[in-house]
Order: structure tokens, then C-alpha cells, then sequence
């Protein structure tokens, strides 16, 4: 009859001792299993008596352990990873860097050994009977040098008491820290290119209306009216971009509300009126007064404006601009045709990227179609290229209609 005692190392590590036979030596398969050790039997005595095991699974008389001497360094020299076996009372009864303590360094640069680290990590883990149930938990300590080290602590129940691997995250976490500061620059960048590019049409705008009323010494009412009137037009954008600013920075909401899209539309047309950036453009627009959408109006006026100014300048001031509106289920679209020289198919796919422009870089930045999107997404809409008679390019915006 044979005696036999298993141990589950996720696939297997089996000791047999059969009868008057000679024991066989431990098997331990290569493969990161070692972390998985469980104990699969009830008890040692119940399987395999005491005065039947080899010399070095005996329990010890002086601490009632059994002290699986040569399974340890099986599964030290299997682990990519620093590892302790705990008694069931806590105690240490193997490092894995045992035999290498004795060598380590005295320069304050030293780390301390895994002995000297065990009450630390015992210190952390919960509960007053540590070992019943697998713990993971994340460790932060302190060199001699100062250094601060991070680690994570993966504790399982053994025959012997417990497992404890140590594995250090430091390098990890500073790659994680640098790569979201770069994620944060990045933002950062996108966010004051964003700001300069839509601050700088309003900006424009007002410096020639000013500059035209200087141009006057007893301008006419009429001229008076219209350039009050675009000051206030963009003197109104900028407080929209600063405002949604300040909301972005406190992770607030933009107030949001049903508005007739049309109203919207023709006050960005007047924007580039203000500019004269329609005058050799003949437009074609078709309302519908029953499109209602539900949104931010500053934001949705901007996504518009941006869309004829890049049709504007894609004519180069002469040729055709084509507005429609209309209601389908449960949203309003709007259509924005031109008939310039249109989007190359090459570049198609890159429209909506942020800085993609294929302007010269003192016309544009490439940001302009990137907010439209991005505004869009916001509203639970989208900006996309249609196919269109060729020439030109055309754009749909599509806006719910009702409130989320």
C-alpha cells in the first residue's frame, strides 16, 4: 500500500513514498505556479507518518514545524521574485536570501534583508489569523539610504503556514508616474492651443473693427451700430471660451438647454460677416424652424463657426456656401457644403486629429475641426466628412433634439 502526500503547485509538485521503498525526491516543474502553492491534503500526519518521512520534512520537536528544507530552495530558485515561508505562528523560517544576507553590502546604499523586512510586511497584512485566505497587499517602506521603495506583498496558505513574495513595483510606479505627467503636458498643450486658436477670430475681429472706427474721424451712426454690435458679438465668445475654461478646471457642466438651432447658426454667419469673410461668397442657406436641440448654445455656435470659416478660406473668399438644416427621429442635422478644392482621400482620415492641418502654418493650426468634434462628442453628436459632388467638401453635424 502506498503512502502519498500532494502538493498543488497549479499543475504538479508530488512527493511519493511507497513502502519500505526509498523516498523520491521532489518534483518541482519550472513555471511562475510557485506563486499558486496550496496545500491539498488535510493534515501531514493523517497521509504519511512522521517516523516515514526523510529527515528534512520532519517535524521539528523544538517549534512543531515542518521544515521542508529542500522544497524551499525548489521554490526559491523557481521564483524571479524575493520570497519568505512563514510558520503558522509568523515566524521566518526561510528567506530566499538566506545564504546571499551574509554578503550583502554595509554602504548605506544597502538594502536590508528579507528577515530584517518581515516584521514591516507582517505589519501590514489584516487579520488576527493571517493565513486562512490569499492576501495581496501594497507595501511602501523606506531604504537606509532614504529611498522609497514600492512593493507588493502576495501572501498564500501553505502546509508549513504561508508564503509571502515580495514583489517590488518601484520602477513601475515611476514609469507610471512619468507617464502621466507627459499625459497631463500633453493636455496642458492641447488646452492653451485650443484657447489661442479660438481666442484669436474674436481677437481679429475686434481689432478691425476698432481699427476701422479710428479710421473715422465723425463715423455715421450706421457705422457706430455695426461695430458696436460686432464688439459685442465677440466680446461674447471670448467670455464662452473662458467661462468653459473655468468649468473644465472644476470638472463642472456646461449649462445646457433647448434652443432653436437656426438662431444659433445665423449668429455665427453673422461672425464672419463681421469679418467680411462672406463678402464674395454667394450662400445658400435652408432653415427649419422646427429644429430644436438640446445643448450648450456658445459651444454649438463655435462648432459652426469654425465650419464656414474653413469653407471660407478653402474658397479662398470666391464661390459657393450651402446651409441646411433639418429634423430627422430624434435628431436635427445639419448640412455645410462648399465648392473649394475639397478634402484630398489620403487625408480624409486625419481631419479630425488635433493640429492636422494642411494649410500653410500661418493659416491655421489644426485645431479647428478637432474642437468641432470634440464639442460635438460633448453633446452626444458628431462632426463627419459626406461625400459630396465634387468640387468641395461637406460636413455633417448631427445634435440630439431632446434632453438626455
Amino acid at each position: 500500500m502506498s503512502q502519498q502526500l500532494s502538493v498543488d503547485l497549479s499543475e504538479e509538485l508530488k512527493y511519493s513514498h511507497a513502502d519500505g521503498g526509498a523516498a523520491a525526491p521532489p518534483l518541482l516543474r519550472e513555471g511562475p505556479s510557485v506563486l499558486n502553492l496550496r496545500r491539498t491534503v488535510p493534515s501531514l500526519q493523517e497521509i504519511v507518518p512522521v517516523h516515514q518521512l526523510p529527515a528534512v520534512y520532519r517535524m521539528s520537536d523544538a517549534c512543531d514545524t515542518c521544515v521542508f528544507t529542500e522544497l524551499f530552495d525548489h521554490l526559491f530558485a523557481a521564483s524571479p521574485f524575493p520570497m519568505l515561508m512563514l510558520g503558522k505562528d509568523g515566524a521566518v523560517l526561510a528567506a530566499s536570501d538566506d545564504e546571499d544576507a551574509h554578503d550583502l553590502p554595509t554602504s548605506s546604499d544597502a538594502d536590508q534583508s528579507l528577515r530584517l523586512r518581515a516584521p514591516h510586511y507582517l505589519s501590514l497584512l489584516k487579520g488576527s489569523e493571517r493565513w486562512p485566505a490569499p492576501q495581496d497587499v501594497d507595501a511602501v517602506r523606506t531604504k537606509p539610504s532614504g529611498e522609497p521603495v514600492y512593493e507588493r506583498l502576495h501572501l498564500r496558505r501553505m502546509p508549513w503556514g504561508a508564503s509571502l513574495v515580495i514583489v517590488d513595483q518601484t520602477r513601475l510606479r515611476k514609469t507610471q508616474t512619468a507617464d502621466v505627467q507627459t499625459a497631463r503636458l500633453a493636455a496642458l498643450g492641447f488646452m492653451v492651443a485650443g484657447v489661442c486658436h479660438e481666442v484669436t477670430n474674436p481677437l481679429t475681429s475686434l481689432h478691425s473693427i476698432v481699427q476701422l472706427l479710428k479710421a473715422e474721424p465723425h463715423p455715421s451712426q450706421e457705422l457706430l451700430n455695426k461695430g458696436l454690435d460686432n464688439i459685442s458679438v465677440n466680446v461674447r465668445r471670448i467670455l464662452d471660451i473662458s467661462r468653459r475654461l473655468v468649468r473644465f478646471s472644476r470638472a463642472g457642466e456646461e449649462p445646457r438647454c433647448r434652443f432653436v438651432l437656426d438662431e444659433i447658426l445665423e449668429e455665427a454667419l453673422f461672425v464672419l460677416r463681421s469679418d467680411d469673410m462672406l463678402h464674395g461668397i454667394e450662400l445658400l442657406y435652408t432653415p427649419d424652424p422646427a429644429a430644436q436641440v438640446f445643448g450648450n448654445p456658445g459651444q454649438v455656435r463655435e462648432i459652426f463657426v469654425n465650419l464656414f470659416v474653413n469653407a471660407a478660406q478653402a474658397m479662398g473668399g470666391r464661390g459657393r456656401l450651402w446651409v441646411s438644416t433639418r429634423c430627422t427621429a430624434s435628431t436635427v442635422e445639419v448640412l455645410v457644403r462648399d465648392n473649394g478644392p475639397g478634402v484630398p482621400p489620403e487625408v480624409a482620415p486625419r481631419i479630425f486629429e488635433p493640429f492636422f492641418t494642411t494649410r500653410a502654418a500661418s493659416n491655421g493650426t489644426g485645431l479647428g475641426l478637432a474642437i468641432c468634434a470634440e464639442i460635438a462628442h460633448e453633446h452626444r453628436g458628431r462632426v463627419e466628412l459626406v461625400d459630396a459632388p465634387a468640387p468641395g467638401a461637406s460636413f455633417r453635424v448631427s445634435l440630439p433634439a431632446e434632453e438626455p
